[in-house]
């Protein structure tokens, strides 16, 4: 029988899944075939803004993330399929979604090793990318950070004595990064699909950002990182290669200075915190039920 998988997103969480898929490939002797179910749809909340729209997996999110899995010598197919041509003897990697887990902190490839029961290091890289054409090494910092799973309270202005700084990611989250940041000359790097952005990531001197798909590519290909985590839903630790994680200014600062050989002076917190998602879906409101709350609650206030 041939080895295969089924796995119906989001596109982060497929990306973790793939130390599993690696593993057991090696174990049977033969790369696997992989399928990516078309018609699941996303359910979720209206304030949490994502970019797959109703879908967990919609064909542009598919056709993004497609090169990327399809270069890896483990993966033999890769198919964006209705249920009905998806085979029934498929492991199916939603598993992970059932039983005990607690899907709101840890590692997400480490639940697969516990959902699954098979061992694999979660210190070595499980993605591998071919080296991309023109001059290596054109960005000392590479950042991607999404409007979701953020802390606000980190001063990002301290990337501007971090040398080039280019930031990778969809144009929305460029403009929220630049405004929120208040950076000058931080240059938005256009990617084609996640394979292209992968190659990037590795040109770089170090990765930072927060809780996302691109941090989970950095991870899997262990480049030196620096991850912006979210306390109240921390799924994801970086670990393997050279690495830190970060709640406040300081250590991020630090660990640039260390990394990239320059001095890169530590700035003062801002007023901030941790925000689920600061991008609501187009047109969401709160329920009423909320909104009388947080009228009360600023009544009260005054």
């Amino acid at each position: 029988m041939t080895l295969c998988f089924r796995h119906s997103g989001r596109l982060g969480d497929i990306v973790c899944a793939l130390p599993l898929v690696k593993r057991m490939a090696e174990q049977r002797g033969e790369p696997a075939d992989f399928f990516i179910p078309s018609e699941v749809p996303a359910r979720l909340d209206g304030n949490v803004y994502h970019p797959g729209g109703d879908w967990m997996v919609s064909q542009g999110l598919f056709d993004f993330i497609e090169p990327l899995i399809a270069a890896q010598p483990y993966i033999r197919h890769l198919r964006f399929a209705g249920a009905a041509q998806i085979p029934a003897d498929c492991i199916d990697l939603d598993r992970f979604r059932g039983g005990d887990l607690n899907l709101k902190a840890g590692m997400i490839q480490g639940w697969y090793r516990k959902a699954f029961g098979v061992a694999f290091a979660l210190e070595d890289a499980w993605l591998a990318v071919p080296a991309a054409a023109g001059a290596a090494g054109d960005f000392d910092v590479l950042v991607n950070h999404t409007t979701r799973f953020c802390n606000t309270r980190i001063n990002y202005r301290v990337l501007q004595a971090a040398g080039r700084v280019g930031f990778i990611g969809l144009p929305y989250e460029y403009e929220e990064f630049m405004k929120t940041s208040g950076l000058e000359g931080v240059a938005h790097v256009q990617m084609t699909n996640a394979l292209d952005l992968a190659q990037r990531l590795v040109q770089a001197r170090v990765v930072v950002g927060n809780q996302s798909l691109c941090f989970a590519i950095a991870e899997g290909l262990k480049v030196t990182r620096a991850l912006e985590v979210f306390e109240p839903v921390p799924t994801a630790i970086p670990v393997g290669g050279r690495c830190t994680e970060y709640i406040t200014t300081a250590p991020l600062a630090a660990f640039l200075s260390e990394v990239l050989g320059r001095d890169v002076p530590a700035l003062p917190d801002l007023a901030g915190g941790f925000v689920e998602s600061i991008k609501a879906q187009e047109g969401w409101k709160p329920p009423l039920r909320k909104r009388v709350k947080q009228w009360w609650r600023e009544r009260r206030a005054r």
